[in-house]
């Protein structure tokens, strides 16, 4: 493995797109050939300036029918992909510690058997995120939607807050913000799922993933996200958030607790 692919979303994410690929650049590491893509999806905002600014490190591919999706914007770089590792960016993530790079090419490397890793994320308080998730329940995401929080113990099992987050272990459901996944498999599998706008389509991956190969949390792996919940803001996110679900249970069958 020599060679690493980012591809990054973009949609009027002038605030933040900066310090993310600030972050890339610097962590390059000598040792791997890195593609940069930025895919914007109709920016309206400064988000072009800023990436087109740092064109000596970026590609930038532009939705030719503008805001066309979270999932259907990163697989337009698919016909691009020649490298072994690919990595998905969120636009507002940020790379924590050095090393990461040639720590994910060596875990993929030594373990044949994972295709996907899942990175430790912490927020700007430096505190951890329980990002990594249980397969989706109704009963789950009735309890994330609520705006009383009652049943805690079940809320921190489908994050997984049984695990030790000090250690690598199998996850089944990983937040899209980043994702480390072999080439080949993202490829093969023809991406994400464009039926899912938005929400979702992360989750919908991993299933398809999981039928192939294992997805591993490893806390080796550290960045900064800085997290925000739109749907929760939002009516029109929110029904875009329930209509994802509903495709989700459709597909892989409806599982209420």
């Amino acid at each position: 493995m020599n060679s690493i692919s980012i591809a990054i979303v973009t949609y009027n994410n002038e605030t933040t797109i900066g310090e993310t690929l600030d972050s890339v650049r610097a962590h390059i590491d000598m040792k791997f050939k890195l593609f940069v893509t930025v895919i914007d999806n109709g920016s309206t905002d400064g988000t072009l300036d800023i990436v087109r600014a740092n064109s000596d490190l970026v590609e930038l591919v532009q939705s030719p029918q503008g805001n066309v999706g979270f999932g259907a914007a990163h697989n337009l770089v698919i016909p691009r992909l020649n490298s072994d590792v690919h990595i998905i960016m969120n636009p507002d993530v940020t790379i924590k510690r050095e090393g990461f790079f040639e720590k994910a090419v060596e875990i993929l490397g030594n373990n044949p058997t994972v295709s996907m890793l899942v990175p430790s994320i912490y927020n700007e308080k430096d505190e951890l995120q329980y990002l990594c998730r249980r397969d989706l329940t109704v009963l789950d995401l009735a309890l994330r939607f609520s705006p009383i929080k009652i049943m805690r113990k079940r809320r921190e099992y489908h994050e997984m807050r049984d695990m030790d987050y000090e250690k690598p272990f199998e996850v089944p459901f990983a937040s899209g913000c980043c994702m480390l996944i072999r080439t080949e498999l993202f490829v093969e599998l023809g991406g994400f799922d464009e039926r899912y706008f938005l929400y979702a389509e992360d989750a919908d991956l991993c299933r398809s993933i999981r039928q192939r190969a294992q997805i591993q949390f490893r806390p080796e792996l550290e960045i900064y996200h800085l997290w925000e919940r739109a749907s929760y803001k939002n009516a029109r996110m929110t029904r875009i958030h329930i209509q994802s679900l509903r495709r989700y249970f459709k597909k892989w069958g409806w599982k209420f607790k």
